[in-house]
C-alpha cells in the first residue's frame, strides 16, 4: 500500500502563504516571492482558476540545489534512489548516457542538459561508456499532487537522442509515472516522435497509456522554443504545446483496471536528456541539448 501524501511543495522560506492539507486542516507552505520580470516571463498558457505555486527560471549562475539534485539519480541528502535504477548515474540499460554534475550546467539563464559522444569510465555502476547526459530532479525537493506544469524549452534532434520532462513518485515505489513530454529521435513508433504518456500502477504490474505527436521535429522544429503544458486533475490530463491541446486523457474512458488507479500521490519533476541505446546514429549531431528557461507549478 502506497503511503499518501498531502497536496503540499516543500521550498526555501520567503513568503509564507496558507493552504489546506487533504484532511482540511491549514498548512504553512513556503514560497519565494515572484518578482515581476519572472511573472510576465511564464505563465503563457495556464487554464483557468490555477494560481501559482512554485517556480524556477534559472536566473543563478549554478543550479539552484534547494530545488534539484543535478547529475545523480541519488538524493545526496536522504541517499533515497530513484526506483529501479542500475545506479547511481544510469537508469536502465536502454540508456546509454552516463549521467555526469558536468553535462548539467546553467547557461544564459537556461538550464542545460547535454549529450555528449565521448569515451567515460564510470563508478555506479562501473563501467566504461561511450555518452554522458545531464539530468536533475526534484526527489523529496519540490512535489506535487495534481495541477497544471508549464515548460518552456528545445529538444534536440537526431535518432539517437531521448529527452524528457517527466513525473515520478515521490514514495520511491514505481509507478506511477507521467511522461509530460518524452522525445524519441527514432523508436518503435517511427522516426521523430513525441511520446505524452500516463503508467499506473506498481511494477510488475504497470499499465500504459500511450499517446505521440508524430513528425514533431518536421512540423514543430523541435530545436526552437516552444511553451509546453501539461494538467493533471482527478478526471483528465491535458498535453498542449503553444497553448494548442496535443493529447486530452480521461479518466472516464479508461478501462476500469486503469481507471482506479489514477494517479493521486505526490510527484517529483525529472528533466534529463538521455541517448536511446538500441537507436541508431546516423543523424544525430554532438553534442546536443535539452534546454529549458522556466519551470513553473500551478495547483486550484
Amino acid at each position: 500500500m502506497k503511503k499518501k501524501f498531502c497536496r503540499v511543495i516543500f521550498v526555501q522560506l520567503s513568503v509564507i502563504f496558507t493552504l489546506y492539507s487533504c484532511k482540511g486542516n491549514q498548512v504553512i507552505v513556503n514560497v519565494e516571492p515572484i518578482e515581476e520580470e519572472i511573472q510576465d516571463k511564464g505563465g503563457n498558457f495556464v487554464p483557468e482558476g490555477y494560481t501559482k505555486i512554485w517556480e524556477d527560471h534559472f536566473d543563478e549562475a549554478t543550479i539552484n540545489t534547494a530545488n534539484w539534485t543535478p547529475g545523480s539519480l541519488r538524493d545526496l541528502e536522504s541517499g533515497d534512489i530513484v526506483p529501479g535504477a542500475d545506479g547511481d548515474h544510469l537508469l536502465k540499460e536502454k540508456y546509454s548516457g552516463y549521467v555526469t554534475k558536468d553535462d548539467s550546467y546553467i547557461e544564459d539563464k537556461a538550464l542545460v542538459l547535454r549529450n555528449q559522444k565521448r569515451s567515460y569510465k564510470g563508478t555506479s555502476p562501473a563501467g566504461d561508456y561511450e555518452y554522458t547526459s545531464g539530468w536533475v530532479m526534484s526527489m523529496h525537493k519540490v512535489h506535487f499532487n495534481k495541477g497544471y506544469v508549464e515548460m518552456r524549452a528545445q529538444f534536440p534532434s537526431g535518432d539517437k537522442v531521448w529527452p524528457a520532462l517527466w513525473l515520478i513518485a515521490e514514495d520511491l515505489v514505481w509507478g506511477p509515472e507521467w511522461d509530460m513530454f518524452e522525445y524519441f529521435g527514432k523508436n518503435t513508433e517511427g522516426n521523430d516522435v513525441m511520446g505524452m504518456h500516463m503508467l499506473v500502477d506498481e511494477w510488475p504490474n504497470q499499465k500504459w497509456s500511450t499517446g505521440y505527436i508524430l513528425n514533431f521535429n518536421r512540423d514543430f522544429n523541435c530545436e526552437a522554443w516552444h511553451v509546453y503544458g501539461f494538467e493533471w486533475t482527478e478526471d483528465k490530463a491535458v498535453w498542449s504545446v503553444d497553448g494548442v491541446v496535443k493529447r486530452e486523457l480521461l479518466r472516464v474512458d479508461l478501462s476500469s483496471n486503469k481507471a482506479q488507479k489514477w494517479p493521486d500521490e505526490e510527484m517529483y519533476i525529472v528533466l534529463n536528456n538521455e541517448v536511446q541505446t538500441n537507436a541508431t546514429d546516423k543523424t544525430t549531431q554532438w553534442p546536443n541539448y535539452l534546454k529549458i528557461d522556466y519551470v513553473e507549478i500551478y495547483q486550484k
